[in-house]
């Protein structure tokens, strides 16, 4: 069994918070499974969303919500080499 839509946005870019995905899905009797982002999540996209942000109030106020956490695309693309997780572009 596979699971290939598990966001990490709620924890530590550590190797260490990888592990417990990996020991949670061992556990479950998952064969795999994909951990991803959204494009929000990283400063590299966010020119991609300047029109959606200035559509309204809303959609701005959610965006520089979201916008207070972000991180680079590298620090994931990092991570993702210091795990050993197989990387899929």
């Amino acid at each position: 069994m596979k699971d290939l839509h598990i966001h990490i946005e709620r924890e530590d870019y550590t190797v260490e918070s990888i592990e417990k995905f990996i020991a949670k899905a061992q556990e479950t009797g998952l064969d795999e499974i994909c951990l991803l982002e959204h494009n929000i999540r990283f400063f590299d996209f966010h020119p991609t969303f300047k029109e959606a942000r200035e559509y309204n109030a809303y959609q701005r106020k959610w965006f520089d919500a979201k916008a207070k956490q972000a991180r680079k695309l590298d620090d994931f693309k990092s991570l993702a080499e210091k795990s050993g997780a197989e990387i899929i572009r």
